[in-house]
């Protein structure tokens, strides 16, 4: 049986390179007989392996330098972000909360009365399957964790969910200043 060895995940391959030519009759090469054995010990068959092969090919995503400019852009743009006070208070059934951006008037809080110095997060990092290399396509999910300033929380905010309820509001309020369109952002697509 002819076996070919299609290379790994990563690209190598333990066959010879193209450029390089070998005689007819050659005994294998140490590189290769560990590819067939390979082969033979974990994949049963060389269909199998072709087919293990073609498909890590087709889930695995390109490194795109694309991607990275974009989240660090987005990194830079979250760092840079105003300070705000923010509030949001519920004023009974049936009526809105009163809330001091508008961006907040959408959220259900446990507590009556809740206000946040809004500030900039300490770190930005970027977390998941793309940090490790381990996102598959079609989907490609970029995971980034923000740590809230100490200056926006009291020591006691874990008492009545008022660490979850200032958690929401800064969110909230991050997530909309992140989809107004900012000057870097017009200027990036003008440049485009």
């Amino acid at each position: 049986a002819l076996l070919v060895d299609v290379g790994t995940a990563k690209g190598r391959s333990s066959m010879p390179k193209k450029g390089v030519k070998r005689p007819l009759g050659a005994p294998p090469t140490n590189e290769e007989l560990s590819a067939y054995s390979e082969t033979e010990l974990l994949y049963k068959s060389n269909l199998f392996r072709l087919s293990t092969a073609e498909l890590i090919k087709e889930v695995v995503p390109p490194q795109s330098s694309q991607l990275e400019v974009a989240v660090r852009a987005l990194r830079g743009e979250i760092l840079s972000l105003p300070p705000a006070e923010l509030s949001w208070e519920d004023r009974g059934i049936g009526k809105p909360p009163l809330v001091s951006h508008a961006e907040l008037s959408g959220l259900r809080l446990a507590n009556h009365k809740v206000s946040l110095p809004w500030a900039p997060p300490e770190h930005v990092e970027l977390i998941g399957s793309y940090l490790l290399r381990t996102v598959v396509r079609p989907s490609l999910d970029v995971d980034v964790a923000v740590r809230i300033p100490r200056a926006c929380l009291l020591s006691k905010d874990y008492l009545d969910h008022r660490y979850v309820d200032k958690r929401q509001l800064y969110l909230a309020h991050l997530g909309a200043q992140l989809a107004k369109p900012s000057a870097a952002t017009a200027a990036t697509a003008a440049a485009t």
